[in-house]
């Protein structure tokens, strides 16, 4: 069995990496692709970096991997107040902030997502820009659970591969926390984040610091929650058969 799992950035793959001892594959700069065997599982982690364009850049050969299934991962923003930061959600669906475009996660991927620990909830939104302030994550809650800026692309490029996929992804940042810098303008042209961008900004707003410190420890340990479910889920949603509670629901979605 071959799995696919993606994130946008370094930082969310790092507790996994380290757990497992991933080793890359890849020696263009541009394209970070890294194996591992998790249990009897072959499993590729692709980093997309972060946003539409850069997601659709490294999306364009990764399917040639031939995955029986695709985990789009990585952390998001919460946009209700129950789901605190360190959660784990898998959504049924995944839209565009527009409203304009939606991806269905396979809803046996999803069943067994709930099994092995996952809150399954309706919907992630997929925003062109980071969302930065508790206002305008409440408004968002009002139509979805998190938001993020890679999963669509991610499923859309699945569904057209026909390669079953879900969005899987854990809470950085709460509903009600500002985040602490301007990340819009943190990300380098390939959609990492840039230390020279973060540091200027820093210089110019040093009482932000003490949030900044927050979201990372915040962020860190979502992403190591993160990495706990993955390991595990990539191993028994290819092992175990779906438990008859899994396969009334995935018939239910």
């Amino acid at each position: 069995m071959k799995i696919l799992v993606t994130f946008a950035l370094e930082n969310e793959f790092a507790p996994w990496r380290k757990l497992r001892r991933f080793r890359r594959i890849s020696v263009d700069a541009w394209d970070q692709t890294y194996e591992a065997k998790v249990g009897s599982v072959d499993v590729r982690v692709l980093l997309t970096g972060a946003g539409r364009f850069a997601a659709q850049r490294c999306l364009g050969q990764a399917f040639d991997y031939k995955p029986d299934i695709c985990v789009a991962s990585g952390l998001s923003g919460g946009l209700k107040a129950a789901h605190r930061p360190g959660a784990i959600l898998a959504a049924r669906s995944v839209e565009d902030i527009q409203g304009t475009r939606l991806m269905r996660s396979d809803p046996q991927l999803i069943a067994g997502a709930r099994e092995y620990g996952a809150s399954v909830v309706e919907k992630f939104l997929v925003s062109d820009r980071v969302i930065s302030t508790a206002e305008e994550k409440k408004l968002l809650g009002a139509s979805a659970d998190a938001v993020d800026m890679e999963s669509l692309y991610i499923l859309a490029a699945a569904a057209h591969n026909d390669i079953r996929a879900v969005a899987i992804r854990a809470i950085s940042d709460g509903a009600e926390s500002d985040l602490p810098l301007d990340f819009d303008r943190a990300f380098n042209e390939r959609g990492a984040v840039s230390v020279p961008k973060v540091l200027r900004q820093i210089a110019a707003r040093p009482h932000r610091i003490s949030g900044l410190i927050r979201l990372a420890h915040e962020s860190d340990r979502a992403a190591a929650a993160l990495a706990g479910f993955l390991d595990e889920y990539v191993q028994r949603v290819t092992l175990d058969p779906l438990p008859e509670i899994g396969k009334a629901e995935a018939l239910a979605i």
